[in-house]
């Protein structure tokens, strides 16, 4: 076997995310023919296709290709990891740091995240995306990100955890219910009112399980990616909510009055969770990142 290089593992990596040798020539800022024989290179070293070159429809990535670019971009973090090591001894993170965000709770993690990373790590290539938690999940088992904050409930299989903070499920009611002056209400008090529900998956399907799990069959008047147009609509009387937190204000972006009410059931707690692929190992940047979550997010 030839020997493989770094510089052909990105070029690789380069066309399998732009989908053509053209585009990712421009991403490496090389030229065209020399993203070819690198790819051909590293083919020939490796003795399998990676790629079928397509003159009018760009380069397809065969399934041999498929795993070799998550293992490809997951050395090339680490390369990007071990360069800045040195200077991490010293005391000075550096780097790229790619980090997912569960796009429910984005709002509130995102702002002080990005903040002190600015503030405390600037040579920190800081870099925050929202999304589903499968979506997260998914670019993080790709390479393409380091972490990801998402639900415990969410986590899947070939995927590992830190908790960051506890969380139990509540019911959100407009200020003038029926319920709001309880202590606790219990979701068999609701059986027969509407519920608004998250879109977002698996928000809803956990939700569902954890009503459907204490003998209720929700009567679900309407679906929103929004957490905020549910709050709005729980406000001018629509029904009600079940959020899998705590959220911050009791009042609507309208000005209606809310309140959030623990669950009188035994129902499943979850947790905020720092999640990475099961297998591999947490680096200093996500030891930083998981303490400052830990000491700045109380329980949501």
């Amino acid at each position: 076997m030839s020997e493989i290089t770094l510089r052909q593992l990105e070029y690789f990596v380069a066309i399998a995310d732009s989908g053509t040798l053209s585009g990712a020539a421009t991403n490496c800022h090389v030229s065209q023919a020399a993203v070819s024989l690198a790819l051909s290179d590293l083919e020939r070293g490796l003795g399998v296709q990676l790629v079928i070159r397509r003159r009018a429809k760009g380069a397809a990535v065969t399934p041999a290709g498929r795993i070799l670019a998550v293992r490809a971009r997951r050395i090339l973090s680490e390369t990007l990891e071990f360069a800045a090591f040195g200077e991490s001894l010293q005391g000075r993170l550096n780097g790229p740091m790619s980090v997912g965000c569960y796009s429910a709770y984005s709002s509130r993690v995102a702002p002080p995240l990005i903040q002190y990373f600015a503030e405390e790590h600037p040579a920190v290539s800081f870099d925050l995306v929202e999304g589903s938690s499968t979506d997260l999940q998914e670019a993080l088992l790709s390479g393409r990100l380091d972490a990801v904050l998402i639900l415990r409930g969410h986590v899947l299989p070939q995927v590992q955890f830190e908790s960051v903070v506890e969380m139990r499920p509540g019911v959100l009611l407009p200020a003038g219910h029926r319920l709001a002056g309880q202590d606790a209400v219990s979701l068999a008090d609701l059986q027969d009112e509407s519920v608004i529900l998250s879109a977002v998956r698996p928000a809803d399907t956990f939700v569902l399980a954890m009503m459907q799990e204490v003998g209720v069959e929700p009567h679900v008047a309407w679906r929103s990616e929004s957490t905020e147009a549910i709050r709005s609509m729980v406000g001018r009387g629509f029904g009600y909510a079940v959020l899998l937190s705590a959220w911050p204000g009791l009042v609507t972006q309208e000005g209606k009055a809310l309140v959030f009410k623990p669950i009188a059931e035994d129902v499943p707690t979850n947790a905020f969770v720092l999640a990475y692929p099961r297998g591999t190992s947490l680096t200093e940047k996500h030891h930083i990142l998981l303490d400052f979550c830990r000491s700045h997010f109380d329980p949501f």
